[in-house]
């Protein structure tokens, strides 16, 4: 576990920080050699990644507040101060809300441009699901969305930080079961990020209409987190309900939404595409 990789001073180089920089520099590499391809300009695409990083910036951090506003209380310009978390950076997002608002300005950036919002989705979608991987490395360098504990040999004991403290609270608690640490949900995460993006681009060679990476890259993305959500470790007042063996927080009811939209719209435009060539 390696939270910070060195400081300067009150600058920090933060392991998470550096992961989400190197998934934006990689993502611009490959929307920049899609673009050709797709018929996008690449001054489109450098302006895309902008809205794509602050969105998903901004809504990370709205759906983190949101959901922790005691943490806040009394502290409110913390929601917005990079100097809050005792280094610079801002401490505290939450991934969904980021996708969902992601979503929501390209399409807003598209329209605006007069742009193909299918197909400027299209060029940047797969970069997404890579991005989504190395970030995740991040996550487990900082031992933040961590899993739950369990007795087997794929346990990991985090040295310090939430992580941490959530196993020693468990352990304190349960002190007649054997646990070996906490599930690496975050190199779980990682591995089907990148086992995505190379499945979604091995499943171009039958793309035929504007819309279907993106809408696979959304609807592949929302089965996979809800997946990894499964063996995530969450705090109580956190989760709303449960199905069986299966656990629903916000997240869950976020992912379900996100199918469905993605779902319907590939049928759509699968529908569109028959009709058109008729």
């Amino acid at each position: 576990m390696h939270p910070e990789i060195f400081s300067i001073g009150p600058i920090s180089i933060k392991s998470w920080g550096l992961m989400m920089a190197l998934s934006v520099i990689i993502g611009l590499f490959i929307s920049l050699k899609r673009a050709g391809k797709f018929g996008v300009a690449k001054d489109i695409v450098y302006d895309m990644i902008i809205v794509v990083v602050v969105s998903a910036i901004v809504g990370s951090r709205i759906f983190y507040v949101v959901f922790h506003l005691d943490e806040f209380r009394g502290n409110w310009l913390d929601i917005v101060n990079p100097f809050g978390s005792g280094g610079f950076g801002i401490a505290g997002l939450s991934m969904m809300g980021g996708v969902f608002l992601v979503v929501i300005s390209v399409a807003v950036y598209s329209w605006i441009k007069k742009l193909s919002f299918p197909k400027v989705a299209d060029v940047i979608a797969p970069a997404f699901l890579l991005g989504a991987g190395i970030t995740r490395i991040g996550c487990f360098l900082n031992g933040c969305c961590f899993g739950r504990t369990t007795d087997g040999p794929c346990g990991v004991n985090f040295p310090e930080g939430a992580a941490r403290s959530f196993l020693d609270y468990y352990v304190q608690a349960h002190p007649g079961e054997v646990i070996t640490g906490l599930l690496p949900t975050q190199l779980l995460a990682s591995v089907i990020g990148f086992a995505l993006f190379f499945f979604v681009l091995w499943l171009e060679r039958w793309r035929k209409f504007d819309g279907y990476t993106s809408w696979l890259v959304l609807g592949l993305y929302s089965i996979d987190r809800f997946f990894v959500d499964q063996f995530r470790a969450y705090e109580t007042n956190q989760i709303i309900g449960r199905l069986g063996p299966l656990t629903f927080t916000v997240n869950e009811i976020v992912l379900l939404i996100l199918f469905v939209f993605s779902l319907t719209m590939f049928i759509w435009s699968m529908r569109n595409h028959s009709r058109k060539k008729r």
